[in-house]
């Protein structure tokens, strides 16, 4: 009896300069698996700068401070469907002090 087996054909995609061993490597047998895992998220739509800013009614809010209340929530919607959609904003945050780095 013969075995019959396949090796994966394994594609190597250069992604930085080379010589840095910055790549990608998959199987072209599984692209469609991996672009639908990785698909981008809808965009929620922009927002107006109007209103209170974050840094005035958020706590330790140090780089996104300029940002209007409605701008900053608008990106934390948009990074926890993108980052952790499952698990939502505990991924990142301690809920029971969001203020806590």
């Amino acid at each position: 009896m013969i075995a019959k087996f396949e090796t994966p054909g394994q594609v190597s995609v250069q992604r930085g300069f080379r010589g840095v061993a910055m790549e990608t490597n998959y199987n072209p047998k599984q692209l469609a698996v991996y672009l639908e895992e990785n698909k981008i998220p809808s965009y929620l739509p922009a927002l107006p700068a109007t209103g209170p800013k974050a840094s005035a009614v958020y706590k330790n809010v140090q780089v996104l401070g300029d940002l209007s209340v409605g701008q900053f929530t608008r990106l934390m919607v948009s990074i926890t469907q993108w980052v952790s959609p499952v698990q939502g904003c505990a991924y990142c945050h301690n809920t029971n002090n969001m203020a806590e780095d």
